[in-house]
């Protein structure tokens, strides 16, 4: 194992550790001379359900971005399956993870399942699809990757263990089963967050409701998708000490291409969302809603961080020939895309909640607890060391 390798595991289970704490603080009497979360939140939704939204679309995007190149017929992006389909995995439990352990009455978490079923509730929907999404994720993963397990059974040590006991099954025609799973799954994914976007759109609340807001929603997934499938191969490729060359390198080309149609959309998208919602003949609190993007306490997360980091920039990147025909430029569009549409998740949960009246509510701002925070960090290392772990024990290298 590589020195890089070993300092960065560390570094990551610690950061697991600070946001394990910053949950149990969240949960229980601060050990931190501190306000105490629930009372100092100011508001019901927060950035673990920005995050939870994060994870969740970037699930989808990269499920619909691996489907691409294993169910469509997008052969240039097969080199890439395997990284995508991982992600997709580690990404979802990791959101339904984060807005698992971010409700207030955690043990009750299952009440929404099986305790208090809801038929006519887009969330019990929601919940129900993305269940049913990881079912069939595991499934397909499990077919894809069967051939290649076959082969690393041979292997010693854990590696050789894991690929024992996942073939203990035996199974024939693999790919063709992985395929039509794939197909399933793909399908599971966009209406389950549909779904999420219409928990968001159904709302009485202007800034999000519309009938649009599913499609949007599905829109971002794929920005999400491309982009964290670029990071995920350039990262795991530099760290294995390869260069990006070959079918890998027409992978990235094609994502690039991907990536830039989806962000040209969505400005004119973002851009008419503002426009229609702020127009004169537009009611009060339509027009009201979108004050605090425009010139309030969002103004900076929707402008510096939302417009020019996250869609601006990258678009340039991705559009210049010096930039996004390397492989590098690709990766720093793809890495500034996905820190714009971590902010974009903030600004859609908090910044939609500034007209919800609530007593005692304070008014939404980008101001956040730092047990929250730890979490929040915490999380994301949780999704990193995960992917990692699964990048060992998995045949991931192995290809026809």
């Amino acid at each position: 194992m590589k020195k890089i390798e070993v300092v960065s595991g560390l570094t990551l289970l610690l950061l697991i550790l600070v946001g394990a704490l910053g949950i149990l603080q969240m949960h229980t009497h601060p050990i931190i001379p501190i306000e105490p979360f629930e009372s100092a939140e100011g508001i019901p939704w927060r950035l673990l359900v920005a995050l939870y939204v994060f994870f969740v679309v970037s699930t989808t995007g990269l499920c619909i971005i691996a489907s691409l190149g294993e169910v469509f017929g997008f052969t240039k992006l097969e080199p890439i399956v395997k990284e995508g389909l991982l992600m997709a995995l580690v990404t979802i439990l990791v959101g339904l993870m984060t807005i698992g352990l971010e409700i207030e009455q955690v043990m009750r978490g299952y009440f929404a399942l099986i305790g208090h079923v809801n038929t006519t509730s887009v969330m019990f929907w929601m919940i129900m699809f993305y269940v049913l999404y990881v079912i069939f994720l595991v499934v397909e993963m499990w077919f894809y990757f069967y051939d290649d397990l076959i082969k690393q059974r041979e292997e010693g040590g854990l590696r050789g263990l894991v690929a024992r006991i996942l073939t203990i099954p035996k199974a024939s025609d693999t790919k063709d089963f992985a395929k039509v799973i794939g197909f399933v799954t793909v399908f599971t994914a966009i209406v389950a967050h549909s779904n999420l976007g219409a928990l968001f759109g159904v709302n009485y609340l202007p800034f999000w409701h519309g009938p649009l807001l599913p499609v949007y929603f599905i829109l971002s997934a794929i920005v999400s998708g491309a982009a964290l499938t670029v990071i995920g191969v350039y990262i795991t490729d530099y760290i294995r000490g390869v260069k990006i060359e070959g079918e890998r390198y027409e992978a990235i080309q094609m994502l690039r291409v991907i990536l830039g149609f989806a962000i040209v959309v969505t400005i004119f998208f973002t851009a008419w969302k503002f426009v229609i919602k702020a127009y004169p003949n537009s009611t009060l609190l339509s027009r009201e809603s979108v004050i605090p993007f425009m010139n309030g306490e969002f103004a900076f997360n929707f402008w510096i961080m939302e417009v020019l980091v996250g869609l601006f920039i990258p678009l340039i990147l991705l559009a210049a020939p010096q930039t996004g025909r390397k492989a590098e430029g690709v990766f720093a569009a793809s890495l500034l895309t996905v820190i714009g549409i971590f902010f974009l998740r903030i600004d859609l949960v908090m910044g939609g909640l500034v007209l919800k009246l609530i007593t005692g509510m304070t008014f939404p701002s980008p101001v956040y607890h730092p047990f929250e925070i730890m979490a929040t960090v915490g999380f994301f290392a949780l999704t990193i060391f995960l992917y990692y772990v699964g990048y060992k024990l998995l045949p991931m290298e192995v290809r026809e």
